[in-house]
Protein backbone atom coordinates (compact mmCIF):
# COMPACT_ATOMS: atom_id res chain seq x y z
CA UNK A 1 0.00 0.00 0.00
CA UNK A 2 1.06 3.31 -0.64
CA UNK A 3 1.70 6.29 2.15
CA UNK A 4 1.40 9.38 1.01
CA UNK A 5 3.08 12.33 3.90
CA UNK A 6 1.74 15.72 4.46
CA UNK A 7 0.11 18.08 6.13
CA UNK A 8 -3.68 17.85 6.01
CA UNK A 9 -4.42 21.63 5.24
CA UNK A 10 -1.69 21.53 2.21
CA UNK A 11 -3.49 22.27 -1.29
CA UNK A 12 -1.30 20.20 -2.89
CA UNK A 13 -1.62 17.00 -0.05
CA UNK A 14 -5.58 17.55 -1.13
CA UNK A 15 -5.68 17.73 -4.33
CA UNK A 16 -3.33 14.38 -4.20
CA UNK A 17 -5.61 12.85 -1.75
CA UNK A 18 -8.86 13.65 -4.67
CA UNK A 19 -6.34 12.53 -7.64
CA UNK A 20 -6.20 8.86 -5.70
CA UNK A 21 -9.60 8.65 -4.37
CA UNK A 22 -10.75 9.39 -7.81
CA UNK A 23 -8.68 6.56 -9.57
CA UNK A 24 -8.89 4.15 -6.76
CA UNK A 25 -5.86 3.72 -5.65
CA UNK A 26 -5.63 2.57 -1.94
CA UNK A 27 -3.20 4.57 0.67
CA UNK A 28 -2.55 5.51 4.22
CA UNK A 29 -2.29 9.20 5.41
CA UNK A 30 0.86 10.15 7.33
CA UNK A 31 -0.12 13.66 8.95
CA UNK A 32 3.30 15.50 10.17
CA UNK A 33 1.05 17.72 12.34
CA UNK A 34 -0.96 14.51 14.33
CA UNK A 35 1.72 11.60 14.13
CA UNK A 36 5.25 13.50 13.79
CA UNK A 37 8.23 11.86 12.29
CA UNK A 38 10.95 10.31 14.09
CA UNK A 39 14.53 9.54 13.14
CA UNK A 40 14.17 6.60 11.21
CA UNK A 41 12.13 7.98 8.40
CA UNK A 42 13.76 11.24 8.14
CA UNK A 43 16.82 9.10 7.11
CA UNK A 44 14.68 7.15 4.89
CA UNK A 45 13.63 9.96 2.98
CA UNK A 46 17.21 11.52 2.89
CA UNK A 47 18.39 8.63 1.25
CA UNK A 48 15.67 9.21 -1.92
CA UNK A 49 15.71 13.14 -1.30
CA UNK A 50 17.98 16.21 -1.05
CA UNK A 51 17.21 17.97 2.64
CA UNK A 52 16.14 21.43 0.60
CA UNK A 53 13.49 19.31 -0.98
CA UNK A 54 12.02 18.15 2.41
CA UNK A 55 11.66 21.17 4.34
CA UNK A 56 8.92 23.86 3.85
CA UNK A 57 10.33 26.78 2.99
CA UNK A 58 7.25 28.70 1.80
CA UNK A 59 5.11 27.94 4.61
CA UNK A 60 4.67 29.98 8.30
CA UNK A 61 5.77 27.34 10.44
Amino acid sequence: MTTLYGINNCDTIKKTRSLLTELGVAYDFHDYKKLGCDEALIKKFLKHFDFKSLVNTRGTT
